[in-house]
């Protein structure tokens, strides 16, 4: 079941206007994919949903109102303190290296009554290629038989560019996180452009725009 059979569209419209409104207000390097990132985990029947990489809250934002809908646990990581950035009550943050927790991901998931199987996996870190190697080798194993897993910052550049034609201040990653993407798969992508495909038992589809995302689903 997804989460347009269980609610009204009245309900979701407000969400969707919400999460408009923070996009539109406040312009960043991911603003462009929160409304996405919301509509792609309405068919996804999250129990656990685990957020690598808080900053400012933009993605939390849309998460803990995932979390909400499905009642779901959602666990933040990230090294810096973000524990404001939401007041979420199903919201845990955990202020650590998320490949050193990783390590201890299923213990502390069970000394908290959680069952340690991921539904949807959101990475947003360092955007460094042995980082984002490492996370998906700690990470990847937690995951649901079905679940789906979002990448930030899969076609990085100098400057980044919005759908609205506004421009942002980003750096060259060397191709970080789209590099380890592909190591992991045994392919190889165009991450300048948009497109949609199935591979190796994942539909993956990936957004150029605004510093890139991706989104792989099984």
């Amino acid at each position: 079941m997804d989460l347009i059979s269980k609610m009204n569209s009245k309900s979701l419209k407000k969400i969707i206007k919400d999460i408009r409104a923070r996009a539109d207000k406040k312009k960043t390097d991911i603003s462009d994919h929160l409304e996405t990132l919301f509509a792609e985990c309405l068919n996804i029947e999250a129990g656990l949903i685990v957020e690598l990489g808080v900053g400012d809250g933009e993605s939390t934002f849309v998460l803990e109102r995932v979390a909400n809908l499905w009642g779901a646990k959602l666990v933040s990581v990230d090294i810096e303190d973000c524990r404001k950035v939401s007041k979420f009550k199903d919201r845990v943050f955990v202020r650590q290296d998320d490949i050193s927790f990783a390590a201890e991901f299923p213990d502390w998931c069970r000394a908290r009554g959680i069952n340690p199987v991921i539904d949807i996996l959101f990475i947003d870190t360092s955007h460094l290629y042995d980082h984002t190697v490492a996370e998906i080798q700690s990470w990847f194993p937690y995951l649901a038989p079905r679940c789906k897993v979002f990448f930030h910052d899969t076609n990085m550049s100098e400057i980044f560019v919005r759908k609205d034609g506004s421009t942002g201040k980003g750096w060259n990653n060397s191709r970080g996180v789209i590099r380890a993407i592909e190591e992991h798969l045994g392919v190889r992508f165009d991450e300048t452009s948009d497109f949609s495909l199935m591979y190796n038992g994942w539909f993956i589809k990936h957004y150029a725009i605004c510093n890139g995302f991706m989104i792989m689903e099984k």
